[in-house]
């Protein structure tokens, strides 16, 4: 199977196209239509908790889509959907990592935030439902250290800083971290690949597991190439739907989920600087 890098145009999507079948047409107007084109993808996609939907500003002719920490892209009649980068060539400027760059530093004042409204308000006295982890919240690592290992892409084996990781190989986030770590080498990358986002995160975990050579698999299906994937995947799906069911378990919200040592978490991308300094805080 080859994933093909897509040709150069005034505004380019480095993406995987998927269609959503059954979707009637409808081009956005309105913010009713808004709504009801937010309600189709979420049809589409559910396992994705679609937060918002802005056709105002583009880029082009498409709308912005934020699920959790992901971002990806749609046609205003709900057909066709986008993941991965756009980008502006006139302007010579990743639209996209421009945005995922403003979301986290919105995300981590709200992590803050949320933190310290948590701090003083006083503990609820009857049980409720599971929350969801807070920010720098701990995964139990028994639990962690008893999903196979099998199930991961390791990058950099024997490397100095340890770090495991959660991805949808069809988030935006985790294709630009995967981007950054392409060059580093002195980090352990554990990374489990799971299926949220899209109907076919799975397929792309499967076959990401299933190749001979998993790295060159997971940046052919990142970035574009040949991917080689022989014999029965039949182990390799079980193995992503594994992942998967640790990571609802785990109640994860968004990918990709950083994990370092000592079981600290991290929802989302951060900047290698970052990345290096929380990674080295579990040793």
């Amino acid at each position: 199977m080859k994933f093909r890098k897509p040709k150069k145009s005034e505004i380019a999507i480095a993406a995987v196209v998927v269609v959503v079948a059954g979707v009637a047409a409808l081009p956005v107007k309105s913010v009713a239509d808004t709504f009801l084109l937010k309600g189709r993808l979420q049809k589409a996609f559910p396992a994705a908790s679609i937060s918002s939907v802005d056709c105002s500003a583009g880029p082009g002719p498409l709308c912005e889509v934020i699920a959790g920490k992901n971002v990806f892209y749609s046609t205003r009649d709900a057909k066709y959907v986008a993941v991965g980068s756009v980008l502006d060539l006139a302007a010579k400027k990743d639209l996209t990592n421009a945005r995922l760059r403003e979301l986290a530093a919105m995300q981590e004042g709200e992590a803050r935030i949320l933190g310290e409204q948590r701090a003083e308000t006083p503990a609820p006295t009857t049980a409720g439902p599971a929350a969801a982890p807070a920010a720098g919240a701990k995964v139990d690592l028994a639990e962690l250290s008893a999903l196979p290992k099998a199930n991961a892409v390791v990058h950099n084996p024997g490397a100095r800083l340890k770090m495991t990781v959660f991805t949808d190989l069809n988030c935006s986030f985790c294709q630009k971290l995967a981007n950054d770590l392409k060059s580093v080498t002195d980090i352990e990358i554990t990374e489990y690949p799971v299926a949220i986002l899209s109907p076919d995160s799975l397929e792309k975990a499967k076959l990401a597991l299933c190749s001979q050579d998993r790295v060159s698999a997971i940046n052919a299906i990142h970035s574009g190439g040949e991917l080689k994937v022989s014999g029965d995947c039949s182990a390799a799906e079980a193995a992503a739907k594994a992942n998967t069911d640790f990571f609802h378990k785990a109640r994860f919200q968004g990918t990709p989920v950083i994990v370092r040592a000592d079981g600290t978490t991290n929802e989302g991308w951060m900047p290698i600087a970052e990345l290096r300094t929380f990674l080295a805080g579990g040793r």
